[in-house]
């Protein structure tokens, strides 16, 4: 079932997307906020970046970004503008380490405005509960920024799991069930293959479930077991839903590949985050294997996919793109193993693969021609 467009403004108003703004912003400020984030664990800044501030800004400041470029496709130029600014002013109020009174009103501006604009859309056009989940997760991260900043005020004691990573998780398990399966079907197509199992409504209702109860267990500190319970259960549902897709017939294909490989990354995550709590794995080895393997490879996969799309050129991985995803991959299976054998040597390592990888998502993304642009050239040659 198709995911209904965000919003839609009257015709006589010239519209926009915002993927052009928010898709390159999203790749640098990603590429760039790791080394300072180094930077700071390794003594070379001075304290402030803390590491809830690290896990703030890689999701509710990167994948925000980027999920305001995927959702807010029709916006006047001053609304996109607007959501540019707001995000940018987030970033810097929190980063300069401006006054709560300033920087809480600012940094609830972006997470606002896409609520808005993408959310309640959501609710209002969803005729089906599929659809209608995506409208409560977009708005649940007002509460994620609600719970960072009454935990860096001290109202709250700090500690748990990342909620807003996980609701990230969710949205990528959600949403991704939905895009994934789409994209896999048209490729197989092509080959003369039919995908039967496409959104396998039984295993997305097992793992919508589970996130929940583990987003539930994490926002409130409450039955622990349960959590890990409902991460098992959300990490089954994307494994068993990913290997009905027949990842193996598309491995020579990366822009789809990376899709697959974001979602296995997505369902090792969540069981590594199972884990924690009744085998004593590391939580950290969850968290960096949703935040950099799924997170980082759908993001970036996405980003160039549907720049690709709505520049109405060939769906093809440019080189870059895919080299781009290995160097993201190759982050997270180096970020991982730094948590399970504590190295800075692979710290290093890790984020040097991660920036590369950005900046080359990001000269993928800003390179690209517009559709307009290749319209006035091809009249020109005519």
């Amino acid at each position: 079932m198709p995911l209904p467009k965000a919003i839609a403004m009257p015709a006589a108003s010239p519209v926009t997307s915002v993927h052009r703004l928010m898709y390159p912003a999203a790749a640098l400020y990603a590429a760039l906020a790791v080394p300072l984030w180094l930077a700071q664990l390794a003594g070379l800044l001075p304290p402030g970046w803390s590491p809830a501030v690290h896990a703030h800004e890689m999701t509710l400041g990167y994948a925000l970004a980027v999920v305001g470029g995927f959702l807010m496709t029709r916006l006047t130029r001053r609304m996109a503008a607007a959501a540019l600014l707001s995000w940018l002013g987030g970033r810097l109020a929190l980063l300069c380490g401006l006054p709560a009174a300033f920087s809480l009103p600012i940094g609830f501006a972006y997470p606002v405005l896409l609520f808005a604009v993408a959310g309640l859309p959501f609710l209002r056009t969803s005729r089906s509960g599929h659809n209608a989940v995506f409208g409560p997760l977009i708005g649940a991260f007002l509460v994620a920024e609600a719970l960072f900043w009454t935990s860096e005020l001290g109202l709250v004691p700090t500690g748990g799991r990342p909620v807003a990573l996980l609701l990230i998780a969710t949205l990528l398990l959600t949403m991704g069930g939905r895009v994934i399966p789409a994209a896999t079907a048209g490729a197989l197509r092509r080959q003369g293959i039919t995908l039967a199992h496409r959104v396998q409504p039984r295993l997305e209702a097992m793992g919508i479930a589970g996130a929940g109860l583990c987003l539930l267990s994490a926002a409130t500190g409450l039955l622990p077991p349960l959590g890990s319970a409902g991460a098992a259960m959300a990490g089954a549902s994307a494994l068993l839903r990913l290997a009905r897709w027949k990842p193996h017939l598309l491995l020579r294909q990366p822009e789809i590949a990376s899709l697959h490989l974001g979602y296995l990354c997505l369902g090792a995550g969540w069981l590594l985050t199972a884990g924690a709590a009744p085998f004593g794995l590391p939580p950290a080895a969850g968290w960096h294997m949703l935040g950099v393997g799924a997170l980082g490879i759908l993001a970036s996969t996405m980003m160039i996919r549907t720049t690709l799309q709505r520049e109405a050129e060939p769906e093809r991985f440019p080189p870059a793109a895919t080299v781009a995803v290995a160097l993201i991959a190759m982050a997270a299976m180096l970020r991982v193993s730094a948590v399970c054998w504590p190295s800075m040597t692979l710290l290093t390592a890790a984020a040097v693969c991660w920036t590369l990888g950005q900046l080359l998502t990001a000269a993928v993304l800003l390179t690209r021609p517009r559709r307009s642009r290749r319209r006035q050239d091809a009249l020109q040659e005519a």
